[in-house]
């Protein structure tokens, strides 16, 4: 494809229905599909998908999971335009680098979105979040624009997102892929026995317009703690809880994880802050940024087994002996079709940013 100077938003979105790329012709002959989004509404197309606007940022990673291909994606969150850009992400799949990703309309409620701009995409499919309220759907709906909803919440409903994806790009055997992969990898660092020893006390920290906030029951994040073999000191609530520092150095935990989204917040904040560097965490030097792989790996998508895994190396290094590298290759190959490089493997662990931290040389290896 021809280079695309900057231009307005209709003449790149012409240019881009004129080019749908070869996930379309491939589909002729394709069989319907029937399914049913995470609301509970069925959706029945003629034939898989072939252009989709992602609203959700999670969703368009595990469409290309599912679909080993970025192809079917006409449109995303700007969030995955930002991580793709010069990351893992954008080099496995450079059509990413080129999407829309401004679909949301500003100044309104959270994924309220800009129906003129999504239309223009002519998606044959948007997929939208429907946990947050009939108003960011009805205008979809209202538009004419075929739309099924995801879920954000527990690993039960993760998984349901993905089959989800799977069925709606003609790949259900895929979501069976990546959730056997799920399978193994808790059954091999899930020790009902107790012999991967006690559970570290464990906070997930984020910094949201200038508060602190953790992350309770219910979520992703508070699964993979966990699952890993951590005790989340949050979990008595649910979703994001805003705290202060005298809380947190009330709850004193033994390990404090940075949420990858939160640029600001680094290690080094902790260590120096006049309260938090009195926790256990920043005493022991168990204070870790929490890595980025081709996607984040903290919301829920394909790839949350890496952080499964390198949260179990951190709070038991020694009962869980595998290749933390070697487990980023082999998990990103199954997810998206291509392995990263060893320097990619560097940059994505940030082992210069986790410098320092407790073991974290020894959990990243060479």
């Amino acid at each position: 494809m021809r280079f695309i100077p900057p231009s307005s938003l209709a003449t790149a979105v012409l240019l881009l229905a004129l080019s749908p790329g070869p996930a379309r012709a491939a589909e002729s002959g394709a069989a319907e599909i029937r399914t049913t989004d995470l609301a509970g509404n069925a959706i029945v197309l003629p034939k898989p998908a072939e252009r989709i606007v992602a609203l959700p940022a999670p969703s368009a990673p595990t469409v290309i999971a599912a679909d080993r291909s970025a192809d079917r994606l006409v449109g995303m969150h700007q969030t995955v335009g930002e991580v793709a850009k010069g990351g893992l992400l954008g080099r496995l799949f450079p059509r990413l680098n080129r999407l829309p990703a401004s679909l949301l309309s500003a100044g309104k409620s959270a994924f309220m979105p800009n129906v003129e701009a999504i239309a223009a995409l002519e998606p044959d499919l948007v997929l939208q979040r429907g946990e947050l309220g009939p108003q960011i759907v009805s205008p979809l709906a209202e538009a004419g624009l075929k739309t099924a909803l995801v879920v954000y919440g527990d690993e039960e409903t993760t998984r349901r997102n993905i089959r989800l994806m799977a069925d709606l790009t003609g790949h259900p055997e895929r979501a069976e892929a990546l959730i056997g992969w799920r399978d193994e990898v808790l059954a091999r660092i899930r020790r009902p026995d107790g012999t991967a020893g006690k559970k570290p006390t464990v906070l997930f920290l984020s910094r949201l317009a200038g508060h602190l906030v953790v992350t309770g029951q219910n979520t992703p994040t508070d699964f993979a703690i966990a699952a890993a073999g951590g005790r989340n000191l949050a979990a008595e609530r649910s979703g994001s809880i805003t705290v202060t520092a005298e809380q947190i150095m009330i709850w004193d935990p033994e390990v404090i994880l940075l949420n990858s989204a939160d640029r600001d917040l680094q290690p080094a904040d902790i260590r120096n802050d006049p309260l938090l560097s009195g926790t256990a965490a920043a005493k022991a030097g168990r204070v870790y940024k929490v890595p980025v792989g081709a996607f984040r790996w903290e919301p829920p998508n394909a790839e949350n087994p890496l952080f499964w895994l390198w949260l179990a190396k951190l709070f038991h290094p020694v009962a869980n002996g595998y290749d933390l590298r070697a487990e980023v290759r082999r998990g990103i190959g199954l997810v998206y079709g291509g392995e990263p490089t060893d320097a990619e493997i560097d940059r994505l662990l940030l082992a210069d940013v986790n410098r320092g931290a407790l073991n974290y040389d020894r959990i990243v290896g060479p």
